[in-house]
């Protein structure tokens, strides 16, 4: 940690907005100790590898995050798609709830985190301690959703949960807490979008997978250009529990990931995949970790970023093998394409092994766009935008695959829109 207080982040209305949401003692209690920790505020060393492209400050909100704040009506919003439950998170506030019939018999919960009873789980997966972000997000988060789905539940339709960033100058700190119990079966989506110019967003995400349960989760950002955003998943996998996140990340203009799993329980298997999709003058900046700490557990990590115009990314991965985790698999890749010449990207994959008993591996790449499958393309009669598209589609399809149809789609459509194609 740097020793270069900040004095101009406030926080200063915690009882007020724990009382205006209802919020029992216990989550209070977690605020103020969250808040603790910001005072004095210290910003992270940017020598480490976690900041060192992206300078901490640009997250800090100009304004308490926790004062009191219009409520604004929300954009109008439809259920258009299948959706098992879906939940609409817009002004620090749950604003639609949806449950299929299927759900409800089934016993599933969706609701809002300020009144649900999950203070026993709330910050053990991504503490405050984590971090600057993390910490401001545990004393002034509003706006939470609690996703629960009952022991030996299968859902066949998805979660949909959308996050609505604020207008400019606003400050959205949402939420979200996924705990799948032991042998149930599920798909998350998660979803991030609208703002404008001056919007921040610092968003937290835990999820608790039992043992023996499925669970797929797709973190996707579509903020509007301008907006300034931050967002933090972490999920706990339990013994023979089957994780799985994709990430996928287009808009806003500066954007930080820092995303990860912890295998926990023997038999834990996990795998991350995430595609991103920079232009103009974007920075996008991803942290990955998948941490083993117990025997016979697999990850397998797979980072793929397509930029355009003077975008920038930076991507840093972890791979952590306790001692005592043994007979365990993690393979690690981040591959980074380059359409243009002003586009940069930078790629630092790591290992930290505890332990010999283990088959790892990691892998780094960035290229520019081979001008040699442009031309044999365009020799097939294929016009240079259509050319293009077609090669950023076959770099990206080893993740986009892996995404719900509907989802892929609407991503194929942006990058679609990225490249200047109809």
């Amino acid at each position: 940690m740097s020793a270069e207080p900040n004095p101009t982040l406030q926080i200063e209305h915690i009882a007020e907005l724990s009382r205006a949401v209802g919020e029992h003692e216990a989550l209070r209690a977690l605020r103020e100790e969250a808040r603790s920790l910001l005072d004095p505020l210290v910003l992270p060393n940017r020598a480490r590898h976690l900041w060192k492209y992206t300078n901490p400050a640009r997250f800090l909100p100009a304004s308490d995050p926790t004062a009191p704040v219009p409520v604004a009506v929300p954009e109008q919003w439809r259920l258009d798609d299948p959706a098992a439950a879906a939940a609409l998170v817009a002004a620090g506030q749950i604003r639609l709830v949806h449950l299929s019939e299927e759900a409800r018999r089934a016993g599933v919960v969706v609701e809002d985190l300020h009144r649900g009873g999950a203070a026993d789980l709330l910050g053990t997966a991504v503490p405050p301690t984590h971090g600057v972000v993390e910490a401001i997000n545990a004393a002034a988060w509003r706006g939470g959703v609690l996703v629960r789905v009952p022991r030996g539940v299968t859902l066949e339709e998805p979660i949909r949960l959308r996050l609505l960033a604020g207008p400019g100058g606003a400050v959205a700190v949402p939420r979200v807490l996924v705990v799948a119990e032991p042998g149930s079966s599920f798909e998350v989506l998660e979803g991030h979008t609208a703002g404008e110019t001056g919007s921040l967003v610092l968003g937290v995400s835990e999820i608790f997978v039992g043992e023996d349960a499925s669970v797929r989760h797709a973190l996707i950002q579509r903020w509007e250009a301008g907006v300034t955003g931050h967002l933090t998943a972490r999920a706990r996998v339990a013994a023979n529990g089957r994780f799985q996140l994709a990430v996928a990340s287009f808009g806003g203009s500066l954007y930080k990931a820092d995303v990860g799993v912890v295998l926990a329980g023997e038999g834990a298997e996990a795998e991350t995949f995430g595609v991103a999709m920079g232009g103009d003058r974007q920075h996008m900046d991803h942290h990955t970790e998948h941490i083993h700490l117990a025997g016979r557990t697999r990850s397998n990590l797979d980072v793929r970023v397509a930029l355009t115009d003077a975008a920038r990314s930076a991507y840093t991965g972890m791979i952590r093998i306790a001692a005592g985790a043994r007979e365990c698999e993690a393979y690690q890749e981040n591959r980074n394409l380059l359409l243009s010449k002003e586009a940069r990207a930078e790629s630092i994959p790591e290992l930290e092994i505890l332990n010999q008993d283990v088959r790892c591996s990691h892998g780094a790449t960035v290229a520019p766009l081979d001008p040699e499958q442009l031309f044999y393309l365009a020799s097939r009669g294929l016009p240079h935008n259509h050319a293009l598209r077609l090669i950023v589609f076959g770099f990206l399809d080893q993740t986009l695959a892996r995404l719900p149809e509907s989802s892929r789609q609407r991503l194929e459509a942006l990058v679609a829109a990225r490249l200047h194609t109809e």
